[in-house]
């Protein structure tokens, strides 16, 4: 009875509790993978969702299980392993495993950061270089990576870790082909750097793995694999003074601007197209998108076009920008300005186009319409012609009397006509107006048949003027037709 207590006594801590551990180092080399796991065991096991560590990401690397049998009782273990890129000191916190419905922690671990030196070997050379100290925010630097190792070296692979160039925007060159010199293969990386802020950067030293074989190790049988040892290779450091650019200013470099339009003039309802270039060697990237203002004008923003290119170890190229403008008024494109600062003279440089004046031609429609005069327009139109006519009749008497007559006879018979079928009650068709116009063979039958309708309709008045003085040349068959469109028109069909 006592042995089985006993038995309960050493066996329950394992059944009940679990134990739970972190394994880290305790440095690391600034750029390297930081390894940590965490051990839990026991029975039910519950790892927390671990995702960074002061801001940077963790990785999870996979987990490993392993089982134990003590005094017959059944033990499991959990190793999680993670992973860690850190750039300074870190400390890895606590953190809670859930066993068995348990809470256990770990207990937190700080890890500091190495100074790194340029490794010195006889085997291999890391050197990495810049053509310049010093240097303004956004002007290029060109960066320069060398990698050297003895010809005969036995190598099985090589790890380059990609720099990260911290405050700086890089870009990466064409690399050139390895070489042979002085015993020594030899490659070569180039970069370009554009400085992101002012004060003294630093570039931390760059790392490159050599993969080689490790003959301490001794393989057995056929099918035995060659193992290998990594030898971790470090490049200097280096530290460069970058200079502010002068206030509002984000250029640096040489450039000029030109701007083009494909017409001087043009309609309403038209758009000019207006082209705006600007190219040279510098930081063409950071320039900001270009914005038209011009008063009462409507300007239709396409998007731009950049093409960049290194040429002679400078970076450069081309911004394009096009834009359509629209405006019911003459209008004046204003000159585009650019400021940059020059770094051959150190100085600020301000460049701009020649500015365009547009002329807008309006387009007046004129409407043909034949409206009937309101009453008293009339009667003012009536006293001016019935003058006109008068002042023309009083010069021939014959004529005057001629027309009194033929008025008098024309009247007489409308009235007689009225009476005969009135009385007689003889119901005949009304002959109309515009039957007797086509009936007239002349122009003086035309006039006297259409004379008696004077001060109607002002188009009408000027026919009858233009026959009665025998001035106009124009045939019979074209008068007639546009009294008839008139007749027509203005609805002045009328039955006698």
């Amino acid at each position: 009875m006592k042995l089985t207590k006993i038995l309960l006594l050493t066996i329950l801590p394992f059944l009940l509790f679990g134990d739970v551990s972190l394994t880290a180092p305790d440095s690391f080399f600034k750029g390297d993978r930081v390894i940590f796991k965490i051990t839990a065991s026991g029975g039910d096991v519950k790892f927390p969702n671990i995702k960074n560590i002061d801001g940077l990401p963790v990785q999870n690397a996979g987990t490993s299980s392993s089982t134990t049998i003590i005094n017959g009782v059944r033990k499991q273990e959990l190793i999680k392993t993670f992973v860690i890129v850190p750039n300074k000191d870190i400390t890895i916190p606590s953190f809670k495993i859930a066993i068995n419905g348990n809470i256990e922690k770990t207990k937190s671990k700080k890890i500091k950061v190495k100074l790194v030196k340029k490794t010195i070997s006889s085997k291999y050379d890391l050197t990495i270089d810049i053509n310049k100290k010093e240097s303004y925010v956004g002007e290029d630097i060109l960066f320069t990576l060398i990698f050297k190792y003895k010809k005969d070296t036995q190598l099985v692979d090589l790890n380059f870790y990609k720099p990260n160039f911290e405050n700086f925007w890089i870009k990466e060159l064409e690399s050139k082909k390895q070489i042979i010199k002085d015993g020594y293969v030899v490659q070569e990386l180039n970069y370009l750097l554009f400085p992101q802020k002012d004060g003294t950067l630093t570039i931390d030293p760059l790392r490159i793995d050599a993969i080689i074989p490790d003959n301490k190790t001794q393989n057995y049988g056929f099918f035995s694999n060659t193992s290998t040892k990594t030898i971790p290779i470090y490049s200097n450091k280096l530290n460069i003074k970058v200079k502010p650019l002068p206030k509002n200013i984000k250029l640096i470099g040489d450039f000029n601007i030109s701007a083009t339009i494909d017409k001087n003039s043009i309609k309403q309802g038209e758009a000019i197209s207006y082209k705006l270039t600007i190219k040279g060697r510098g930081n063409l990237d950071d320039l900001d998108e270009i914005k038209l203002n011009i008063p009462n004008a409507t300007i239709y923003d396409n998007p731009s076009k950049k093409e960049f290119n290194i040429a002679n170890n400078l970076y450069g190229g081309i911004y394009k920008k096009t834009y359509s403008i629209v405006a019911q008024n003459d209008f004046e494109i204003p000159p585009v300005t650019l400021k940059y600062f020059d770094k051959k003279t150190k100085s600020i440089k301000i460049i701009k186009t020649k500015s365009y004046k547009i002329k807008v031609k309006g387009v007046v429609k004129k409407k043909a319409t034949l409206e009937v005069a309101k009453s008293k327009d009339i009667t003012k139109d009536i006293n001016t012609k019935s003058k006109i006519i008068e002042k023309v009749i009083t010069t021939s008497d014959n004529q005057k009397i001629i027309f009194f007559i033929l008025g008098v006879v024309f009247s007489s018979i409308v009235i007689s006509l009225f009476i005969i079928l009135k009385n007689k009650k003889i119901k005949k068709e009304d002959t109309p107006l515009s039957k007797q116009i086509k009936k007239a063979n002349t122009k003086d039958e035309l006039l006297k048949i259409i004379v008696v309708y004077i001060n109607i309709d002002k188009q009408l008045d000027k026919i009858i003027y233009s026959l009665e003085n025998n001035m106009t040349t124009i045939e019979l068959k074209k008068i007639k037709k546009d009294i008839l469109n008139l007749i027509k028109d203005k609805k002045l069909e009328i039955k006698f």
